[in-house]
């Protein structure tokens, strides 16, 4: 008798070829030029919302004891944690992207964990004043709803009036330039993102249903949230 393959295995299956095939563009090589095309150029001249913007975000809401959910090269938290941390955890399925980050931040003293966003962490943590979320959700596959699965999994690490904050790059609801165009076309069909059917609306809905109070601006294709 043939084993039986539920939609739901079928579902998780896909998932996760999706998640692999998002995240395995960061290779080391590709890292370090990463925030030259991504910071320096991109978020300039396609997504229309200069870095110095996000880092802002930043600035207005690291904690002392702060989660990083996503941690790219570690650039926002290089630039914006001049405070220091008491404590500060680095979360990321990808080993190549946690390597590059603790080294930019080793005077942070960071603690490293490899893990599925899209899946529930565990063993539990200490709750956190402040959590960020930054480029990730126009990475992973699915609907905003499913996307904010990753909110769900990160909420019980967020103490008693913590701040969820960080930015994600919209596939709809904007008029992105020619070279954004160029780049959602190709990002997408390498599955690097999965965005074209994001837009503000679905994000302020989803945050809305999990915080009380809850924050969106939009500058060119990036959505910039604060939720609490």
């Amino acid at each position: 008798m043939a084993e039986d393959f539920t939609p739901r295995d079928n579902e998780a299956s896909d998932a996760a070829e999706a998640v692999a095939r998002g995240h395995a563009v960061y290779t080391p090589l590709a890292l370090t030029v990463y925030d030259l095309v991504v910071h320096g150029l991109s978020n300039r001249f396609a997504w229309e919302c200069p870095t110095s913007r996000l880092i802002g975000l930043y600035e207005a809401n690291l904690s002392a004891n702060h989660l990083e959910a996503g941690v790219g090269t570690g650039l926002f938290l290089d630039r914006a944690g001049k405070a220091g941390f008491d404590r500060l955890v680095l979360l990321d399925i990808n080993r190549n992207c946690l390597t590059r980050a603790a080294r930019r931040l080793a005077r942070f003293r960071p603690t490293l964990r490899e893990v599925n966003l899209l899946e529930p962490i565990t063993p539990s943590m200490a709750p956190f004043d402040s959590v960020g979320l930054t480029y990730v959700l126009h990475c992973l596959p699915g609907s905003m709803g499913e996307k904010l699965k990753v909110v769900d999994y990160l909420r019980p690490a967020m103490g008693e009036g913590a701040v969820l904050f960080g930015a994600t790059i919209l596939g709809r609801g904007g008029t992105p330039n020619r070279a954004a165009r160029t780049l959602f076309d190709i990002y997408n069909a390498k599955g690097v993102f999965d965005n074209r059917e994001d837009d503000a609306e679905a994000l302020s809905e989803g945050l809305k249903q999990r915080f009380e109070t809850v924050e969106i601006d939009r500058e060119g294709c990036v959505a910039l949230f604060r939720a609490k």
